[in-house]
């Protein structure tokens, strides 16, 4: 292997490095605010930008590794796979959001006396937050 493209490699594999350290360190401010959002809500929203931010990580490394492919085959392999794990997170993701901001309601409903399907249950309601 010639040095030139150990330099490539290692230069890339710094950049990439240092391009992940940097989107890690920029967290956006939550999309739930308000009483009515747990504070399990928003820990859950952290959690999913965490294992978004270490996927996209992850496959930064892959497309470095499969650019590295004189013949560009393993590009055509990575990209399917690639896509199929987006996706099943996105719904795993999804799901796990849906669920937690049913409880979310669920607890609204149970700190306002009402019923889950949103219907007054003549109970009388708890203090709010």
């Amino acid at each position: 292997m010639p040095i030139y493209w150990n330099g490539q490699v290692f230069r890339a594999a710094l950049l990439l490095v240092a391009a992940g350290g940097t989107a890690a360190c920029q967290s956006s401010a939550s999309s739930f605010k308000g009483a009515n959002v747990s504070d399990k809500t928003r820990a859950l929203e952290k959690q999913l930008e965490a294992e978004a931010v270490a996927f996209g990580a992850a496959q930064g490394a892959t497309s470095l590794a499969a650019s590295a492919d004189p013949t560009g085959l393993s590009s055509f392999v990575k990209a399917p796979v690639a896509l199929a794990g987006r996706n099943a997170m996105a719904r795993s993701a999804n799901a796990r959001m849906e669920a937690q901001l049913a409880r979310d309601e669920q607890e609204l409903y149970r700190r306002y006396g009402m019923k889950p399907d949103g219907t007054p249950s003549g109970i009388k309601p708890t203090d709010a937050r």
